[in-house]
């Protein structure tokens, strides 16, 4: 499995949020680009960006600073937060390895369509931001009644196939993934990336067992919680 590190960043500085409460905001980081570069010499092999400024604001905000992240050698990039529109995710893809559409996915079901064949399904992730299973939007604060697995099934029969699931009630929270709910998402044959509330080492171990390919862990890193330069170098 791949452990991925999250930079979120508010105002140019890597953050992590609580439950994605933008009043509950920690600040990690006063350079979210050298954090990367620490991250790719302790023997990460991607990473996940999120403009959280863009998410709220409806467009990308911290382009400069995440195009600059993205030209670190060797560091594989996705990034989502703010790509409502294909003019964006066009942007984007220029210098990132993947977008994630999150609202945009939802608001407009044809763009990550569109994108996949364009630049091949691998380059476009949808985001599956929610709370008790359902769906939320705009920087986590619009709810929505729409369940995580309709999105799923909805998307597959239009051939998109990895998804980014984010538990917005586990996030920050320190306390472990809702392993149940995610191993019932993976039951649908797509890649699901987890998000949200992995802490411990146990907690990675778990998500590899039940078949989760890739893992974004946020502040676990940033507190040190999970040694993640160890899982780097010599795995699970």
């Amino acid at each position: 499995m791949i452990v991925i590190p999250a930079i979120d960043i508010i105002d140019g500085k890597a953050v992590r949020l609580t439950k994605g409460d933008y009043d509950r905001e920690e600040v990690m980081d006063l350079d979210p680009a050298a954090r990367a570069k620490s991250f790719k010499e302790d023997g990460a092999s991607e990473i996940h960006i999120v403009d959280l400024d863009g998410a709220k604001a409806g467009e990308p905000v911290n382009q400069d600073l995440i195009e600059e992240i993205c030209s670190i050698p060797g560091l594989k990039s996705q990034i989502g937060g703010g790509i409502r529109n294909y003019q964006f995710a066009e942007e984007y893809l220029k210098f990132a390895d993947a977008v994630v559409i999150g609202t945009a996915a939802i608001k407009n079901p044809v763009l990550p369509v569109s994108l996949a064949e364009e630049y091949g399904s691998g380059r476009v992730i949808v985001g599956l931001d929610a709370r008790d299973g359902k769906i939320a939007l705009s920087g986590w604060e619009e709810d929505t009644e729409i369940q995580v697995e309709e999105v799923i099934e909805d998307f597959i029969s239009k051939g998109i196939n990895r998804f980014i699931y984010t538990d917005i009630d586990k996030d920050g929270m320190l306390e472990g993934p809702n392993f149940e709910y995610i191993e019932r998402l993976l039951s649908y044959g797509v890649e699901i990336t987890a998000s949200g509330g992995i802490t411990t080492l146990d907690d990675l171990k778990k998500l590899d067992s039940i078949g989760v390919k890739r893992a974004i862990v946020g502040k676990a890193i940033y507190k040190g919680i999970i040694d993640v330069e160890k899982i780097w170098q010599e795995g699970l």
